[in-house]
């Protein structure tokens, strides 16, 4: 009985075991990562299960179009920096030093404009769909917020707004589909830090 169940598998359908959620993640990271460079519509199922290393019927299983792929894709990487940005909150350095850490994560990352990729791939996503990814994206802006937050309660700053530091910060760091100007500059390390150092000390004489 048990061997004749495994027989009727669908081919390709991964063997349900402690690996499944491996490959689900291995797909969900090579699947943001391609979204990110080559935007949706460059992005098939088929060169995701590809470069996952995966067949594309495993892809399927997990994943049942390139909307439910995307949308889980784009919202596990906004919860993955989430995740990143939250350890900031606990470190010992100076928040100067903690935005440095943080932009510079942001420059090595593959990144086309977001709001671009998100227009295109929006004629083929739900309104839910759309909404988990604002979701998860504002769970960033928290996670910024809360290490303002946490430095103006310290005394380290003195702009008393944390939301719009948050969405101010993440705007600067958007530099980063300038490609050629971060290579002007002299690479994500000096770029990160010439970011930094005028979000922090602005542009008036002091």
């Amino acid at each position: 009985m048990h061997n004749h169940n495994i027989q009727k598998k669908k081919p390709g359908r991964p063997k349900l075991t402690n690996d499944s959620n491996i490959t689900r993640d291995q797909i969900l990271q090579t699947a943001s990562y391609l979204f990110m460079t080559f935007g949706y519509e460059g992005v098939s199922m088929e060169q995701v299960a590809d470069a996952s290393n995966v067949t594309k019927a495993s892809v399927y299983y997990y994943f049942k179009n390139k909307a439910t792929l995307f949308t889980i894709a784009v919202s596990s990487m906004f919860r993955r920096i989430k995740i990143q940005t939250d350890k900031l909150l606990n470190s010992s350095n100076g928040l100067k030093h903690r935005l440095y850490e943080v932009t510079f994560e942001h420059l090595i990352r593959p990144h086309i404009d977001f709001e671009t990729l998100l227009q295109e791939a929006s004629l083929s996503l739900t309104e839910e769909h759309i909404q988990e990814i604002r979701t998860a994206e504002n769970e960033v802006h928290q996670a910024l917020e809360n290490i303002f937050k946490q430095a103006m309660e310290n005394g380290e700053i003195v702009v008393k707004n944390p939301l719009l530091l948050a969405h101010a910060f993440s705007t600067v760091t958007m530099i980063r589909n300038k490609k050629e100007l971060i290579i002007e500059l002299g690479g994500p390390e000096k770029t990160a830090q010439a970011l930094v150092d005028l979000f922090w000390v602005g542009i008036g004489p002091k």
